[in-house]
């Protein structure tokens, strides 16, 4: 809970089946919202080392700045031991979102965390590898 205790703007959902978590986003994400979620997500029940991710932003905006993904960037090395090796896949069709998110790839380019924005489920589809369609795969946390 945030603020008044309007539900923070985010699900989570493991699909421990396919060995990935499913973030989707809404409304207007902050910084300290993103930073709850680095540490919310590896204490999830069933969470472990290897898992890929699949985080939604298409309904949502945000007012970060540059400054803020260098902060947030910094801040995911404390969480990056609990991922291990992985693959994160952004989905983004706001224009500020998606270049915020090319800025996090750059900074976190030697990370063991690969992380990729895409604008589109279908550009996204096969990257993760999972044998399965993103838009099924981001289709579990929808309301």
């Amino acid at each position: 809970m945030c603020g008044l205790g309007d539900p923070m703007p985010h699900h989570a959902k493991l699909l421990d089946n396919l060995g990935v978590i499913v973030l989707r986003f809404w409304g207007d994400i902050t910084y300290e919202e993103l930073q709850h979620v680095f540490d919310e997500v590896p204490a999830m029940p069933g969470f472990r080392k290897g898992l890929k991710l699949v985080a939604d932003f298409r309904e949502c905006r945000t007012a970060l700045t540059g400054v803020d993904v260098q902060r947030l960037a910094h801040y995911a090395k404390r969480v990056e031991a609990a991922w291990g090796e992985t693959k994160w896949a952004i989905l983004a069709t706001n224009d500020v979102i998606y270049g915020l998110t090319r800025i996090y790839m750059a900074l976190t380019s030697e990370y063991d965390i690969q992380t990729h924005v895409f604008r589109s489920v279908e550009q996204a589809e096969d990257w993760l590898g999972l044998g399965i369609g993103m838009s099924e795969l981001v289709k579990p946390v929808e309301n």
